[in-house]
């Protein structure tokens, strides 16, 4: 029988990275008759850590099937290991599952005995079992006592294991077919197929779309062997980074630093050296500001992280109009201090250079970290969140159509001024405390003090909500701190990749001409962006609906006075220098969002012009915006590594593809090559920085940075508040009045319901409410509200509308 032992020996000897597993780990058992030259037993305080391949992996399994118990007892493994594999593959076979029990040691702490049993070996503990405050359902009992065992022991001196001990009787019954496949032992998720799982989850692939794409792969969904609970158990694990978080993120960073020399990353610790702030921007995201930086938008979204840590994004308007982010920044808590830290973090950043605009929602502070650090930029709030506080602090529906015609209407001083008297004397808000502190910030919200500052046709933080809404499909709020910052750079990437495809459209080809003035749109067409083009074309197009009524072009600059068809007293002043050939317009158009009006189109066309002037291309809104920064040598030297980078990238993607043509070819083919590939592409996303290593728990502790505590969350209290929403009201008893209880547990429950309190107003029988952008509003059943000095029945929330982020086109 020797020769069938060292058969069966030599079959079991095919698994490194469960030897690896085995050679950690640490046991126990309970037979007294081999314990007579031990001094310690220990148990496994996870009876839950065996894996192990199935029996069809084993070459030769096939021969375990006439294998009898006194074979096994002649058979002798190299190491506790091989031993385990052999059990496994066996207990697959048989139809059971196993896992590792006890370990032995001896005086010197040296393990000299592994015992492995059947997975239903023991009993579930009673304490378990009699629970009276459960708040789940029971698992099934597994847990039979089943004896079925193999307990092999060390030899001395030669140091290899024989088995000693072998049970094979059950008393249970055995699965069979495909059920041994969802038995523990033996459900297995491969490296090449999580690293599948871990890019499709990554690009937004829902866990049971991949079980499906694994089930085409293998052939059919009884060749998979493993579970949909498998792989959402493997993604909680990769997500357990739990003391290294963090130092991931980091590394992740500094990864990404070894390919972009402009990355800027800075962290903030708290108390316990828990990370308090962090924020980052990469070279691209600095190049864009250097051009763009002029407008500036951030806002703050929420449950974008299991820490619940606010995620601040510094965002643009590009050359597209389309929305470009210059930074990323993650909160403790939306406090002043935060807010001046992560400012000052982003002008160094930026080389120290400030924005000339910035819009905000209005937080305060939001407004004390602006003037702190950004005290030259002139700051706007938004218009979309100013209309609805106007609808949440003053119900009367005039006053909301009058306020945003005061807010948006492309007006004088003056005129603003007396359409806001008017305003406060029709509506009576004149006494209400929010609309004279409203007034008080005029100057950040009103078009006619705005006008002449350039904001990019910016009016709400609408691209904010827009770039959060884009962010959703790459996050999700059980991110931690690596997943978030990992998957945010693939929002961002995705945005290039848009702005990206946007110069090809404004680069090819040429556009079919609508306009009259065919010399003036092919100069737009030449100039713009595709994007800016056809909003200069529109203005275009409207130059038949004015007229020049007067002109001077004797005195230096030149004067013309323009009119609107058929309204005289619509009228505007367009000044031109004749040696520069610099136009201004009294609408301010042009120094507001960049793009030419339709006044000083029209001038361009009576003076003949075949070209548009230099001075009316904005150059942030032209082709050539980013050619400058694409032109410098250290710039040039990038797009040459990129340009290579593809290169290498096309050349090696053709042998890969060569490759498994005939890898595929054989399932061991496939299999083997897969481990090769997958190990050397962990081995370099590792050397780069691009995943984190097994070391990174240890790093957090060396480099003394903790994961951030998690915040508690506040909802809406900060906009309850500033609107003055009502306060939520407690539950009475419908029978007596009381508080404290209900009707059907009410002491007085045959009695009739008590009359109501005399001082509650006729019109609340209930407070009905309904949400409205995180407000709480009453319905129509409400009682009066007094407003200045009138009375009058609260109205219900009125739309406020869409409010258009381009510029106004009022002038015409």
């Amino acid at each position: 029988m020797a020769s069938s032992s060292k058969f069966w020996k030599d079959a079991c000897m095919w698994n490194e990275p469960l030897a690896d597993f085995w050679m950690e780990g640490n046991g126990g058992v309970s037979n007294a008759q081999d314990t007579m030259f031990d001094t310690r037993v220990e148990e496994d305080a996870e009876l839950s850590d065996w894996e192990g391949r199935g029996a069809s992996m084993l070459p030769g399994f096939l021969g375990l099937d006439g294998l009898r118990a006194e074979d096994v007892l002649e058979m002798e493994f190299s190491s506790p290991q091989e031993a385990g594999g052999f059990y496994n593959n066996y207990s697959r076979l048989k139809g059971f599952a196993s896992r590792r029990g006890k370990t032995v040691r001896n005086t010197a702490g040296e393990i000299v005995r592994y015992t492995f049993v059947c997975n239903r070996q023991g009993f579930r503990e009673k304490k378990w079992l009699e629970k009276v405050d459960r708040k789940r359902e029971h698992k099934v009992v597994t847990r039979c006592g089943c004896m079925a065992e193999m307990r092999i022991k060390r030899k001395d001196g030669s140091g290899r294991w024989y088995v000693s001990r072998f049970v094979e009787e059950h008393n249970h019954e055995l699965a069979y077919g495909k059920l041994v496949d969802y038995l523990r032992s033996h459900r297995k998720i491969s490296e090449v197929e999580v690293a599948q799982l871990t890019s499709m989850r990554e690009i937004g692939i829902s866990i049971p779309k991949i079980y499906e794409s694994f089930a085409a792969q293998l052939g059919g969904f009884n060749l998979v062997t493993f579970t949909k609970q498998d792989m959402y158990n493997e993604i909680r694990k990769q997500r357990g980074l739990q003391g290294g978080d963090v130092s991931a993120a980091i590394r992740y960073l500094e990864g990404l630093a070894r390919m972009d020399a402009k990355m800027f990353w800075r962290y903030k610790l708290g108390a316990g050296q828990h990370l308090c702030n962090l924020f980052w921007s990469d070279g691209r995201c600095q190049e864009d500001y250097g051009i763009f930086g002029d407008v500036l938008a951030f806002d703050a979204t929420y449950g974008r992280n299991k820490y619940n840590l606010p995620v601040v994004v510094f965002s643009g308007v590009n050359h597209h109009n389309q929305t470009c982010v210059f930074g990323t920044a993650m909160v403790s808590c939306e406090s002043q201090e935060s807010y001046i830290w992560v400012l000052r973090q982003f002008l160094e950043c930026m080389q120290g250079k400030a924005p000339q605009s910035v819009i905000t929602d209005g937080d305060p502070a939001m407004r004390i970290a602006i003037q702190s650090v950004f005290p030259d930029a002139h700051h706007r709030l938004c218009a979309w969140h100013l209309l609805r506080n106007a609808t949440a602090n003053v119900s009367d529906p005039r006053f909301t159509q009058m306020f945003r015609h005061c807010m948006l209407a492309d007006m004088e001083i003056d005129e603003f001024e007396a359409h806001w008297e008017a305003m406060l004397n029709e509506c009576g808000v004149r006494e209400v405390e929010w609309v004279k502190d409203l007034y008080t910030k005029k100057h950040a919200w009103a078009t006619a003090y705005i006008r002449g500052r350039f904001f990019a046709g910016v009016r709400t933080t609408s691209r904010c909500e827009s770039l959060h809404a884009k962010l959703g499909r790459f996050v999700e709020s059980r991110y931690g701190v690596l997943e978030f910052v990992r998957n945010f750079q693939r929002c961002v990437d995705f945005l290039r990749d848009t702005e990206d495809e946007l110069d090809f459209h404004s680069w090819y080809g040429t556009p079919v001409l609508q306009t009259e003035f065919v010399e003036l749109e092919k100069s737009g067409w030449t100039m713009f962006t595709r994007e800016m083009f056809l909003r200069f074309r529109d203005s275009l197009k409207r130059c038949v609906r004015v007229r020049i009524c007067e002109f001077n072009e004797t005195e230096n600059p030149h004067a013309y006075t323009l009119q609107k068809y058929r309204r005289p007293e619509m009228n505007w002043k367009v000044y031109r220098d004749p040696v520069a050939n610099i136009f201004t317009c009294t609408c301010m158009r042009m120094e507001s969002f960049g793009i030419p009006c339709v006044h000083i189109l029209s001038v361009c066309v009576r003076l003949d012009l075949v070209e548009i002037p230099e001075s009316l291309v904005l150059r942030r809104w032209s082709k050539a915006a980013k050619m400058e920064v694409h032109n410098q040598c250290g710039e040039q030297h990038t797009a040459d590594r990129s340009v290579t980078y593809r290169t290498r990238v096309g050349a090696f993607s053709q042998l890969c593809k060569r490759l498994g043509r005939v890898a595929c070819m054989s399932d061991e083919d496939f299999k083997l090559y897969s481990k090769k590939l997958l190990s050397d592409a962990l081995f370099l996303e590792i050397k780069n920085g691009l995943r984190p290593s097994t070391d990174d728990l240890t790093a957090a502790q060396d480099c003394g940075v903790k994961d951030p505590i998690r915040v508690r969350t506040k909802g809406t209290g900060r906009m309850s508040q500033a609107c003055g929403s009502a306060p939520k009201t407690k539950r009475k008893c419908s029978t007596c009045g009381k508080l404290g209880h209900r009707r059907t547990r009410c002491p007085n429950g045959g009695a009739q319901p008590s009359p109501r309190n005399d001082k509650s107003p006729a019109g609340i029988n209930k407070r009905k409410r309904s949400k409205f952008c995180g407000l709480t509003f009453l319905s129509m059943q409400q009682a009066p509200v007094v407003v200045g000095e009138k009375t009058q029945p609260e109205n219900p929330c009125q739309p406020v509308g869409y409010i258009w982020e381009h510029f106004s086109n009022g002038e015409v």
